[in-house]
Order: C-alpha cells, then sequence, then structure tokens
C-alpha cells in the first residue's frame, strides 16, 4: 500500500493525537537488529501520517495501516474490549450456580440448541466466546469426552468480529505456511455476509492459525482447543459434498503440516504432508495440462472435473506446486525419503510450473496448452520461462532435494567429487543461483537461502576430505550471511519455518569451519563473526517461534561442544 504522509508531520502532535502503536510504543520491541536500536528508539515520535505514520511505515511488515482515536475508540481497541470482556466473563463464571450449556448447531436455522451437561457456564449468546471455549477447553484438558455437538458448535458460537480477525491475522502472513488459493478472494469471503458458511475444514485450521498467531495469553490459551478441534474436522474432510472438497482438504493438510513444523512436532508435521501429497496424488494434480495418451499413472475415482475458470485452475496448479515445496523442503532438511518420486522409476510430473495467482486471469497465454515432465526437464536444463516467485521457490526445493538426496548417497557409499552427477547438479544450482532476482519479499528469501543450502547439502558430505567441497561449501553459507546482513530482519516479520533448519545448517558450516582453522592455528575471525551474524537473526526470531528456538538450542550445544563462546 502506497503511504502518504501530512503536511504537518514534522511538526509536535497535540497529545492524545498518536496513533495507537505509537501511544503504546509497541513499535521499540521490533527494532533490535544489530546496533540500530538506541538511534530508533530516539526517533520514534509519531507524525500523524495516514494511512501510515513515519515510525510504523518503515517496518510495515509489523504493522498495517495506522489507527486514531480522536474520533473515538479504533477498531483494533474495540476488539480488545470485546475480548476483555469475554475474558472477565469466563472469570466471573468460575463459581456461579448450577447450569447447563446450551449449543445451536452450526447452520441449522431456527434452532434452540442442545443442553449439554457440563461445567457451571452461563447460556448468554453475548458471551460466546469465553464461556464456550472454556468449557471446550476444561473439557479437552480434563480428558473427558465432548459431546460432538459442542465440538461442531464451537466456531459458530464465536463473536463474528472475533473470527474474521483470527482469519484475518492469518491471512496477512499466509504466504510462509503454503496457502495456495486466492487469498484476496478468501478474504472478501470471510469478511461477506455469508463468510460463516466457508467449508468448516479449512475455516477450523485457519482459526488455529489465528489463534497461535496472535501472541495473546489470553486467546493462545485455548489454542489446545482449537486444534483439536481443525484435526477434527479434517479428519473426514474428503467425505465432504462441497465442490471443492479436494482442494480444500489438501489447503487444511498443508497448514497443518507447516503449523506443525512451526511448533517443532516434525512426526505430525510429516504425517499431514504425507496426507496433502497423498490428496494431490490421488486427485491428479500431478497431471494437469497433460497431453492426452501420454504415459504415467491416471487417477480415475478422485479425479477432478475440469475446472470451471483460469483462476480455479490457476489454484490446482499452485496447489500442486506448494504440496511439492513443502514435500522437498522438510525431507530435504532431514534426509528422509521424500513422499514423491518423479523420474524414471517414480510419477511423471506434468503440471506446468505455477504462475502469480493474477496471471492465471491476466496472462493466460502464460500456461501451455500441453505440459510434460516439468521436473525431470527442469534438471535436464531444458529451457522454460517459469520465473514466478512461487515457480522459482518450487524449483529451489527441487535442487534441495536433489542435493540432499545426492549427499545421503556419499555418506553411505563415498562418492568422489569428481563424480559426473554431482558436477551436473552443482553447475545446475550455480546457474540457477546467478539467474534468481535480488531478495525483495520474503518468499525470495526462501528462494536465495534454499538454493545456496542446496550447494551446502552437495558438498558438505566430501568437505573434510576435499578442500574444493569445503570451500564451495563456506562460500554458500559465506552467501547466505551476505543475504541476511543485507535484510532489514525486524522488517520481515513472520517467516517460512524451513529457515530455522537452513540457518542452523549454515551455523554448523561456520562452527566447522572455525574449528579446522583453530587446529590449523590460523585466524578464526571470519567465520566466527558470520556465525554470529547468522544466531542474531535467529535469536530475533526465535520468540514465539519454537522451531527457531530449537534449532538455535541446537546450534549452541554444537558451539560449546566445540569450545566457541559464542
Amino acid at each position: 500500500m502506497q503511504q502518504t504522509f501530512s503536511a504537518n508531520s514534522l511538526s509536535p502532535l497535540q497529545k492524545g493525537k498518536a496513533c495507537v502503536n505509537c501511544r503504546r510504543r509497541k513499535i521499540v520491541s521490533h527494532f533490535t537488529w544489530w546496533s540500530e536500536l538506541k538511534a530508533l528508539k530516539t526517533s520514534l515520535k509519531c507524525d500523524g501520517g495516514r494511512p501510515m505514520c513515519g515510525p510504523c511505515s518503515r517496518y510495515s511488515a509489523a504493522f498495517g495501516d495506522c489507527e486514531y482515536t480522536e474520533g473515538g475508540q479504533s477498531n483494533g481497541q474495540m476488539l480488545e474490549e470485546q475480548i476483555s470482556i469475554l475474558q472477565a466473563r469466563i472469570e466471573e463464571l468460575e463459581k456461579p450456580p448450577n447450569q447447563c450449556l446450551t449449543l445451536s448447531m452450526p447452520h441449522a436455522s431456527g434452532s434452540r440448541g442442545i443442553p449439554v451437561s457440563a461445567a457451571p457456564i452461563s447460556p448468554s449468546n453475548t458471551m460466546g466466546l469465553g464461556s464456550l471455549l472454556s468449557y471446550f477447553y476444561q473439557q479437552q484438558t480434563s480428558g473427558t469426552a465432548v459431546h460432538q455437538n459442542a465440538l461442531d458448535s464451537m466456531p459458530t458460537e464465536l463473536p463474528f468480529i472475533v473470527l474474521q480477525a483470527l482469519v484475518h491475522n492469518f491471512l496477512h502472513n499466509a504466504g510462509c505456511f503454503g496457502f495456495f488459493l486466492d487469498a484476496q478472494a478468501f478474504h472478501d469471503a470471510i469478511t461477506g455476509p455469508n463468510g460463516r458458511n466457508l467449508p468448516s475444514v479449512l475455516l477450523n485450521v485457519m482459526y488455529l492459525w489465528g489463534v497461535h498467531l496472535s501472541q495473546d495469553e489470553r486467546i493462545t490459551a485455548y489454542e489446545p482447543a482449537f486444534l483439536a478441534h481443525a484435526l477434527r474436522s479434517t479428519a473426514g474432510s474428503l467425505t465432504g459434498s462441497h465442490p471443492r472438497t479436494i482442494l480444500h482438504s489438501a489447503q487444511a493438510s498443508v497448514l497443518l503440516a507447516y503449523y506443525f513444523i512451526r511448533n517443532a512436532r516434525f512426526l505430525e508435521g510429516k504425517y499431514h504432508t504425507s496426507a496433502a501429497v497423498s490428496i494431490a496424488v490421488c486427485a491428479g494434480l500431478h497431471r494437469i495440462r497433460a497431453a492426452p495418451g501420454s504415459s504415467g499413472f491416471t487417477p480415475t475415482a478422485e479425479t477432478l472435473s475440469p475446472p470451471k475458470d483460469g483462476l480455479e485452475e490457476g489454484e490446482r496448479i499452485n496447489a500442486f506446486w506448494s504440496i511439492v515445496t513443502l514435500n522437498n523442503c522438510w525431507t530435504g532438511t532431514d534426509g528422509s525419503p521424500s513422499n514423491i518420486a518423479y523420474g524414471p522409476d517414480g510419477l511423471t510430473i506434468d503440471t506446468p510450473w505455477p504462475l502469480e495467482t493474477r496471471d492465471y486471469v491476466e496472462r493466460p497465454h502464460l500456461v501451455p496448452r500441453y505440459s510434460s515432465g516439468s521436473i525431470t526437464r527442469f534438471l535436464a536444463d531444458t529451457p522454460d520461462d517459469a520465473n514466478s516467485s512461487a515457480a522459482l521457490h518450487a524449483k529451489a526445493a527441487v535442487l534441495f532435494e536433489a542435493a540432499t538426496s545426492l549427499g545421503a548417497r556419499y555418506r553411505a557409499n563415498g562418492i568422489s567429487r569428481n563424480d559426473t552427477e554431482l558436477a551436473v547438479l552443482d553447475r545446475k544450482i550455480d546457474v540457477f543461483v546467478a539467474a534468481l532476482p535480488t531478495v525483495q519479499s520474503k518468499t525470495m528469501l526462501v528462494v536465495h537461502t534454499l538454493a545456496h543450502a542446496a550447494t551446502v547439502q552437495v558438498h558438505n558430505p566430501l568437505a573434510k576430505e576435499h578442500a574444493f567441497a569445503r570451500t564451495k561449501a563456506v562460500s554458500a553459507a559465506r552467501s547466505i550471511v551476505d543475504i541476511l546482513v543485507k535484510t532489514d530482519i525486524p522488517k520481515v516479520g513472520l517467516i517460512d519455518p524451513v529457515l530455522a533448519r537452513l540457518w542452523k545448517t549454515t551455523c554448523f558450516v561456520f562452527i566447522a569451519e572455525v574449528t579446522r582453522r583453530r587446529n590449523q592455528g590460523a585466524e578464526t575471525q571470519g567465520p566466527t563473526e558470520s556465525l554470529n551474524i547468522v544466531i542474531a537473526a535467529m535469536q530475533f526470531f526465535a520468540p514465539h517461534f519454537p522451531i527457531m528456538t530449537e534449532q538455535l538450542e541446537s546450534v549452541r550445544k554444537a558451539c560449546n561442544a566445540a569450545q566457541m563462546g559464542v
């Protein structure tokens, strides 16, 4: 959004005229990157600019349009006040007379509700968030069974302004977590009059994400309840009658996978990644625009009906590549077997590389009439024009997974650095990196980091025995550091969880290099400084980011083991 400022933005504002963020001094907490903090604290005076004041505009990733209260309460204050009222209601209801909770069935007009015996809860319809979540959370934590009607009714009983806030909180950062549907269309739908009628399987997962990202303890206290509800709704999601059931189920699985990965619950993350892959393959999403009669597995029962327009087909294309990216990033980081086998002995991936969402409508000619062997042709250096951020993200993930797989074979079989396959993949990664646009978005931050990490994965297994491999791995790690130095870290906001693993790998390269140089009596300042930069970035993101916290702890343990005072 273009930012404009008031004519008198340099003049001192009257008392009470500053925006809500500046009045609360929220901004200061976002400025901890290196030596900027002291200087920034002295220049954080609000200038009254609209839609964003000067201090907030510098870090628009952390703050939306400024809110001013001279005309009454801001929307944020009204929402916070409602949450406070609801929270107070929970406390008020801790010792009431015995009553029963009345729940209305979802989407049931005229229903009077079904009484459910429960802990003492007021049936006040205006206190849905506090009373219902309190009841549900008590049931979950006590280990007792929750009545099916209570489970089904939970989201529909929440004040709709809170539901909208939760979804908006997620959609603002959805691109970091594999959201492949049209985000603007979804936002318009949830804020419209029929917002509650959207598919529950997807809404429940988005509510979970909204709660998880809220950082408000009054809301996050109910995260286990939202998680249980989201998991319950996805269990039978493929049996739904909605025409987009398969796509919604795939999206829900992707979001749950990212949720568990972000929370360092990797086994559950792998489970939902595998579920997303299964849905995509069974639905034939890997065969979009395949030439008639081409070879490969052709699904039957779960094949999707023809898309109604270019945008719907685009969502399917983006869905497949989002799932490939998720799978390849996370099987690549831990070296586990991939859920997608492509090549001569695996699936034929014909789906064309993804475009930006708007291009499916504005530039439909970019989608080829027929497509074949997208990944195979890419790895074979066949030229293509797929340069969207989503396509580059998917390609980087493909290279990263291929590099990890090849590295695992080195460890098992002791392949030399002169291996032809190594040379081909190494060159492919170098060519890919050289053609990348500069880092101007969070997606490109991930793409560049993935690509350089792929080089690390190719060479690191041979680094101890071969100077060339060690030099190449250290150089790639330094490239990742260069990206961090050039990135305005406080402005980034939420990030893809895969960066936590990639930065840990980068740190390990520098720890090994410092150890090697120290043993040889050489200077260690360069790799030590690089290591400190990556650790500082990890420390910045670690709060409220479990996987980053876990990976940072692994780095610290490695530093201690190497007797490095970092």
